[in-house]
Order: structure tokens, then C-alpha cells, then sequence
């Protein structure tokens, strides 16, 4: 879980910034471990946990009074390469998210992102699963509960961490541009 709330002008100088600094080196680094195969049907399930994960995002800020958000394309393509690329790279970790999320969200005056990884399952179990876990926890929870945030990135991908198959996820969060 993280949190990074920017003023207009340190976003426009982070943003000026990254454009200068951006490098693969940024993204994070792991220790490699084999890559995992995706079948075909990985494409489907991703495709399925994106809407379920928003809706159970949504229903838990409406009980507790608070804007949707609402689905950023370009977001959900930084995710989704998050989530890629520790699944590729066995790594669970944050990296550069900062500027990472910074970046495709545009203008954005907060950003966040919160991270997980479940056994797989269906799209709507592992949603249900997700969310509920990072409710529990307060860090994640106040992420989520976030009332500045309406823009969010949805990323999940298959690997293996540590030696255990895995859905792993990668969710962005943006203030209104």
C-alpha cells in the first residue's frame, strides 16, 4: 500500500521529472525466477477480474459514503505490465510505483496503489478475496476508502512467487484529472 499526494505544481515537476529520469532500471528489480506459461484462458480470467474487482470496490465505498471509481484505460495497462512483470520476474514489491502511477494517471493530484496475490481461483472469488484482504488491513483499507480517489488501474497476471501458482494483482488509484 502506498500513498502519494502531490500539489499541482510538484505534479507537474514529478511528471516534467519522470520524463527525463524514466529508465527500465526505475521499474524494480527481483531476482529472476522461471517464467510461467499463460495458457489462453489466463487472458479470460484477467478479463473477468477487472469488472468484478471494480464492483466490489464500488459496492464497499458506497456503504461507506463514498464516490465509484471508475475504470482508467491507461492505468489498467501500467497495472496490468506491474502485474507482468513481477509475475515474469518472481518478485512481489512496489518498485518506482510513484512515478509509475504518476505517469499514466496524467494529472492527478494523489495517487495510489495497492498490491496482492492469491491462490487462483474464479474471477469473482479471487475479487471478493482480494478486496476483503485489504480491507482488513488498515494501510490497504485507507486506500481504498480514499474519498479524493475516482480513477482507478486494474492489473492481475499469473505466476509464481515463491514456488506457489498465483494470481497476482496490481490496482492503481488517481484523483480526478
Amino acid at each position: 500500500m502506498s500513498v502519494l499526494r502531490l500539489g499541482p505544481l510538484a505534479a507537474a515537476l514529478l511528471l516534467t521529472l519522470l520524463g527525463w529520469l524514466a529508465t527500465p532500471a526505475l521499474l524494480g528489480t527481483a531476482a529472476a525466477e522461471p517464467a510461467v506459461t499463460t495458457p489462453p484462458t489466463a487472458a479470460a480470467a484477467a478479463a473477468g477480474f477487472g469488472p468484478a474487482v471494480l464492483a466490489e470496490l464500488n459496492r464497499i465505498r458506497a456503504s461507506s459514503g463514498l464516490p465509484k471509481v471508475g475504470i482508467d484505460r491507461r492505468m489498467s495497462r501500467t497495472a496490468t505490465a506491474h502485474s507482468r512483470d513481477m509475475a515474469r520476474r518472481g518478485y512481489f514489491g512496489h518498485g518506482s510505483w510513484g512515478s509509475r502511477v504518476a505517469r499514466a494517471s496524467g494529472s492527478a493530484s494523489a495517487v495510489g496503489e495497492v498490491l496482492g496475490w492469491l491462490p487462483r481461483n474464479t474471477p469473482r472469488s479471487e475479487a471478493r478475496e482480494i478486496v476483503r484482504g485489504w480491507l482488513n488491513s488498515p494501510p490497504h483499507r485507507q486506500v481504498l476508502l480514499d474519498g479524493q480517489f475516482r480513477r482507478i488501474g486494474i492489473g492481475r497476471a499469473r505466476g509464481s512467487l515463491s514456488g506457489v501458482s498465483a494470481a497476482i494483482y496490481t490496482v492503481d488509484w488517481a484523483s480526478a484529472r
